[in-house]
């Protein structure tokens, strides 16, 4: 049976206030991603600060199998708003790479990377609906001006991952995760019998066609 052990490391009491809330928000998350994905027991460290999304006040990493690290920031606006559950839709999406870790893994090419961005992301819709995450918007013209770049790399393991998906190189900020956006689109509009959860320990090759149709 999965379960979920979440740690909150709040000696200074940074987090108190929101305690109650997050480990409200994150159980029941957990619980709804765990009747469609294949999750073990994931241990989640929560810790407060400021190295946040700017838009959300929060981050999420999933950096190998059975283990979360959140961080949220008690001082931002957006997190206690949490709008279109947020906080809820960021969770699942770290929670469908702690699946995908249990089978292929991230991965290591760019396009492991996209599969494993675009599949999670259609994930947190899957569970909680609502629009796109602003990094998955990006626009199409925007990304067709480099799906050559990623069909060249797609397959490289020394991609540069923050300038793909951060935009810390020649590339706009959050090409990666929208690109793998649309690839996972287009897959799952080509076939309908499938889902982001079913689909959780597909391999990269499988997308790979989709590149051409964004």
């Amino acid at each position: 049976m999965p379960q979920i052990a979440l740690h909150f490391l709040n000696a200074r009491g940074q987090l108190s206030s929101l305690q109650t809330w997050l480990e409200g928000a994150l159980s029941e998350t957990f619980s709804r991603s765990a009747r469609l994905l294949p999750l073990g027991t994931v241990d989640v460290v929560v810790k407060a600060g400021t190295f946040v999304i700017p838009e959300k006040g929060h981050v999420g990493w999933a950096p190998e199998p059975g283990l979360i690290y959140l961080t949220v920031d008690p001082d931002h606006p957006s997190l206690r708003a949490n709008e279109h559950n947020a906080i809820e839709r960021m969770f699942a999406h770290e929670l469908h790479h702690c699946a995908r870790w249990d089978g292929p893994g991230y991965g290591k090419t760019l396009g492991d990377a996209l599969t494993s961005e675009g599949l999670a992301g259609h994930f947190a819709q899957e569970l909680y609906g609502a629009p796109p995450e602003p990094w998955e918007c990006v626009s199409i013209t925007v990304l067709r001006a480099h799906v050559a770049d990623a069909a060249e790399a797609w397959e490289q393991v020394d991609y540069d991952h923050s300038a793909w998906f951060f935009g810390t190189g020649p590339f706009p900020r959050w090409l990666g995760y929208s690109l793998g956006y649309q690839i996972v689109a287009r897959y799952l509009a080509a076939h309908t019998a499938t889902s982001a959860s079913s689909l959780v320990h597909a391999k990269a090759e499988e997308f790979r066609a989709m590149l051409g149709a964004v």
